[in-house]
């Protein structure tokens, strides 16, 4: 991690402190740790880069669970979600078609970008690339997914800095990032007000938030509790994003997915 993006990160534990390097690391990147919180001192590890603000935890429930597998994180870019995007969209809407609209709606952040949920690192590897040396940072709470995007980054040779933590509560200082982006990953959180409050809180003045997320699920919609999946339609994200206090909200729709974005002031 470099020592930059280290200093945009609070402690996820008094939601307050400064966290610092445990030994003394002239190096610009902190590959090994452990940090500490200068405020309430809890420690957190750090290998090869990432560190890891969770820790053990209780398995998730529903479609979470299977983000868990590592049989699922190494076979989610070839097998898994080319799947789902021809499920979902019929074929009609591709991984490249999709990070276009993102990448659009994102403009030219001036500052650290921010991967809510990125995964494997499918699309933190492209804003890397594409972003003309703003920092990326990319976050996951699964072990596996996480761990795959550092082994993915570092066989693409693209800078990208990872944290393992849990949203909604971001482990980043207010006002620190240039941008968000979250993309398929609104419907999994039940708050969504606590999820866009972070967002709002973490986003400096006119950093802008991009999001992709179900609306429906079709046929499937009785099953969306036992998934723990939490489908919303397009007028309850606008509102919660009023909520937030975010402003300048636009979407493009691709049934059953919105894509959308919203500023703040």
């Amino acid at each position: 991690m470099r020592r930059g993006t280290l200093e945009l990160v609070r402690c996820p534990r008094c939601r307050g402190g400064s966290l610092v390097p445990e030994a003394d690391v002239p190096e610009p990147q902190l590959v090994f740790g452990p940090v500490r919180c200068l405020g309430c001192t809890a420690r957190f590890p750090v290998g090869e880069g990432l560190i890891d603000f969770v820790g053990e935890r209780a398995p998730p429930h529903g479609w979470q669970r299977g983000l868990e597998s590592t049989w699922v994180a190494r076979g989610y870019e070839r097998y898994i979600r080319p799947g789902l995007e021809l499920a979902l969209t019929r074929g009609g809407f591709d991984r490249d078609s999709e990070y276009l609209v993102y990448r659009s709606l994102l403009g030219r952040p001036r500052g650290t970008v921010l991967d809510l949920g990125c995964g494997t690192g499918l699309f933190t590897r492209r804003l890397a690339r594409d972003l003309g040396g703003a920092p990326v940072v990319g976050l996951d709470v699964s072990r596996p997914m996480i761990e795959e995007a550092l082994a993915q980054a570092r066989e693409a040779s693209v800078s990208i800095d990872f944290l393992r933590a849990e949203a909604p509560d971001l482990p980043f200082q207010a006002a620190s990032l240039a941008a968000v982006l979250q993309a398929g990953s609104v419907h999994f959180f039940r708050d969504l007000d606590a999820l866009l409050s972070e967002v709002a809180r973490v986003l400096q003045p006119g950093g802008r938030y991009v999001a992709s997320a179900l609306t429906a699920l079709g046929l499937f919609g009785p099953l969306a509790s036992a998934a723990a999946l939490f489908p919303r339609p397009e007028r309850v994200l606008r509102e919660a994003c009023d909520r937030a206090g975010l402003i300048r909200f636009e979407r493009v729709r691709v049934p059953p997915l919105v894509i959308f974005s919203a500023e703040r002031p």
